[in-house]
């Protein structure tokens, strides 16, 4: 790379090596620990009673590992934006509040657990190799780029324990970014071991930091770090194994399935995560006393599951997710779905998003067949990787991720389906703004730029 020593590069490459190998042990652990939760949970199903307590257990172990209450992987993508230090205690604190959550029955996935851990290791990892950025131009204490927030800086507390808004420009300058590569590399790796996608997951930590220069100007090292994860991981063979689906040739009746399904995809994804996102809010505007609302998530899960015997919908969804894509499911199973995950999502309780959304995404797709008459099986993958554009205004990633799940074949289907999602929903998903308010942004600078020019 130009401009770079021999020397950094060789620590570039020995670093993305040594991720790749921590990624893929973390992502293991992660998938024995949570696994043993919910088998335990579903052999004793009186622990879902017991989730309050679990809840606010997870509150109380993040508060002793001095980490935000409020931490969730909107306000570690900001404080990757931001340069600041990830806390090494963010990913034991995360592997035992998603354990104790899946314990008790919490309809909340592992996956953000792996990308939390993943941010945590990989700026462990790196400490000791003094990494410097390989390219890019840092001026007067700040980004060139101007990068803020994942969306446009919102100020979150950070899981390092930052001050709201405080320090961006000086850890930038202090770090020339490598905080942010370190731990977005990290990030990368644990969830390409985990789906057995190294290129979406490579994508999907570019795009959820919304093209952070620190970031991308990195790629071929995340790359190879995501490689050898990947690698590592299919050996052992552990992860979350995604069923393949029968993918038929792109005809005008598929065309149709897979508009039908993601304009679903758009409006019902759009509501999924403005409900979330504005019951943190609100919560937080209340009161924040994280361990009253968590033991009220608690309450209400355990509530709804024994008054309307939603015993199946507990835990991550994956037992959902293979039904749907088997082609054993529809009607209304994704509103419930989705329903338990805004609740524990919604109220504070320790897990991640982004299996339960693959598995709302995909019975929402099955459901639609009443609409389309297609194969069931086939709309539940469209709707997986549809739902997921909506949710996560990451484009590229559910492309890729669809593709390397499912196979290539389904290319151009999955390519049609996340346009159409993309395009229709709200573009503020649960990670902030995606590339149309990035494109948005930068053109109207570009316009300002062009008339402060003008004599």
């Amino acid at each position: 790379m130009k401009g770079a020593s021999s020397a950094q590069v060789l620590r570039h490459g020995v670093f993305a090596v040594a991720v790749g190998v921590v990624g893929a042990a973390a992502s293991v652990v992660l998938c024995l620990v949570v696994g043993w939760a919910y088998d335990l949970v579903c052999a004793h199903g009186w622990l879902l009673y017991l989730l309050p307590i679990f809840a606010v257990a997870s509150l109380l172990l993040y508060r002793a590992l001095k980490l935000p209450l409020d931490t969730t992987t909107h306000t570690v993508i900001n404080d990757i934006c931001a340069d600041r230090p990830i806390s090494p205690a963010l990913a034991p604190g995360i592997l035992l509040g998603t354990a104790l959550s899946i314990l008790g029955g919490a309809s909340v996935g592992k996956e953000a657990a792996a990308l939390h851990m993943g941010a945590s290791l990989g700026d462990l990892v790196a400490r000791p190799l003094k990494l410097r950025p390989l390219t890019g131009v840092w001026k007067g204490g700040s980004r060139a780029d101007g990068a803020g927030g994942a969306d446009g800086g919102d100020g979150a507390v950070g899981s390092a324990g930052a001050s709201k808004g405080a320090g961006n420009a000086g850890g930038a300058a202090a770090s020339g970014g490598v905080h942010a590569y370190a731990a977005s590399c990290g990030m990368a790796a644990c969830f390409a071991a985990l789906f057995f996608a190294p290129l979406g997951s490579t994508a999907f930590v570019v795009e959820l930091s919304r093209y952070d220069r620190s970031v991308w100007r990195h790629a071929p090292f995340m790359l190879l770090a995501c490689f050898v994860a990947f690698g590592l991981a299919s050996i052992i063979g552990i992860g979350d194994v995604i069923p393949k689906v029968p993918l038929p040739a792109l005809s005008w009746p598929v065309v149709g399935q897979c508009v039908v399904i993601a304009v679903a995809c758009a409006l019902v994804g759009t509501v999924y995560i403005q409900i979330i996102d504005g019951a943190q809010r609100l919560t937080k505007r209340i009161s924040q006393n994280y361990y009253l609302w968590a033991a009220l998530g608690g309450v209400l899960m355990a509530v709804l599951v024994t008054l309307f015997d939603w015993r199946g919908f507990e835990g991550t969804g994956a037992n959902l997710l293979s039904d749907a894509l088997a082609g054993r499911a529809g009607g209304w199973t994704f509103a419930v779905k989705a329903l338990l995950t805004i609740v524990c999502l919604g109220l504070w309780l320790r897990g991640g998003e982004i299996m339960p959304t693959f598995t709302v995404g995909a019975l929402l797709g099955a459901s639609c067949t009443v609409m389309t008459q297609g194969d069931p099986a086939f709309s539940a993958a469209v709707g997986l990787v549809a739902f997921f554009a909506a949710m996560s205004r990451c484009p590229v990633t559910a492309f890729l991720m669809g593709c390397e799940i499912f196979g290539w074949a389904g290319a151009p289907a999955f390519a049609l389906a996340v346009a159409v999602a993309f395009s229709l929903g709200r573009d503020v998903g649960l990670y902030g703004r995606g590339a149309t308010g990035i494109l948005k942004r930068a053109t109207s600078a570009a316009r300002a730029r062009l008339v402060v020019k003008k004599p």
